[in-house]
């Protein structure tokens, strides 16, 4: 897991790269666990991704969840 205090800066992060991808989906995970029962808007506000990067790390999430013990079903 990435550190609290890392910035996309700091890890010269690319638009579109996989690196990113990660990063975004760890962040998403940090505050869906913090913050259990909060809606999609609520990360999205919070974190300030874009919609469509919100529900790309949910996504990936759930299917991470899903192939390890069935969690996070919809």
């Amino acid at each position: 897991m990435f550190p609290e205090f890392c910035t996309i800066e700091a890890l010269n992060l690319r638009p579109g790269s996989k690196e990113l991808e990660a990063f975004n989906v760890e962040r998403v995970r940090g505050y869906l666990e913090c913050n259990l029962g909060c809606k999609k808007k609520e990360v999205i506000h919070a974190l300030g991704l874009h919609p469509r990067t919100v529900a790309k790390a949910i996504k990936i999430i759930r299917a991470n969840a899903h192939r390890s013990d069935g969690a996070l079903q919809s």
